[in-house]
């Protein structure tokens, strides 16, 4: 049977449901609530943080930048933010800048304002893409119940606050208040327990396979992975496990797909 290339036909809107469609002639669902990810998914379409300041670093053209001198600030950023006292209070920009001030102090660049400008980068493109997933939200919130469960240093309510999202969503699970963190698939409990559909039509939409993915099958869960612009095999191929594959977030709207 030929796979479904991704963002052609994965999910399927029919009679007020969501179906998702693995391969042309079958189908799974209905789908009865949904459990995005955050950072990389609902934020990004596919691209997660570390790969977003991969490429920020790299177009700064700081010099010496190794692959290993890069992961070890990338490294750092995470622990530093992690390790902030303030860490469930941060809000997006704060929280971007305390990772690119922990990666630029571990690569030894010191040019004066380089902070501000690659946080304004990316702090403007990630409060763009939140707030155009206002109208998706509110359809989908009209149709299901929706949760975010995400990995993250406990602010999770607070940045889909300050996007004006948090009212989207029956359920938010930040894994740093939770006490798991994905792929450990009791981190989803908080969030199934709060949108009260059976298990098998919950569908979890994330971009890490080694993550968002596997922690969803692990928990019994259907799977949707959010691959961006990633390169895939022929044919659009589809990884073991995952029901449906979505170049954007987007092609979940029900005003789009029929």
């Amino acid at each position: 049977m030929r796979a479904v290339r991704p963002g052609t036909g994965a999910v399927r809107w029919s009679g007020g449901r969501l179906m998702l469609v693995s391969s042309p002639g079958r189908e799974v669902g209905p789908i009865e609530g949904l459990v995005f990810d955050l950072g990389g998914t609902l934020d990004a379409d596919g691209v997660p943080w570390a790969e977003r300041f991969r490429t920020l670093l790299a177009e700064a053209g700081l010099p010496g930048l190794t692959a290993g001198a890069l992961e070890s600030a990338l490294e750092a950023g995470e622990r530093a933010v992690l390790r902030h006292p303030r860490a469930a209070e941060l809000g997006l920009g704060e929280m971007v800048e305390t990772h690119l001030s922990a990666q630029l102090g571990c690569l030894g660049a010191s040019e004066s304002g380089l902070v501000s400008r690659l946080r304004d980068r990316f702090v403007s493109e990630t409060a763009g893409r939140l707030a155009d997933r206002r109208g998706l939200l509110e359809r989908l919130a009209g149709r299901m119940p929706l949760a975010v469960v995400s990995n993250g240093c406990g602010n999770t309510r607070y940045l889909l606050a300050e996007a004006g999202l948090e009212p989207y969503f029956r359920a938010i699970v930040d894994s740093s208040r939770a006490g798991f963190w994905k792929p450990d698939p009791r981190i989803f409990e908080p969030a199934l327990s709060r949108l009260g559909a059976p298990r098998d039509r919950v569908a979890v939409v994330g971009d890490r396979l080694d993550r968002d993915v596997e922690a969803a099958l692990a928990a019994g869960l259907r799977a949707v992975w959010v691959c961006g612009t990633r390169a895939l095999a022929a044919e659009g191929e589809r990884p073991p496990g995952v029901h449906a594959v979505l170049r954007g977030v987007n092609e979940l709207d029900p005003e789009a797909v029929q």
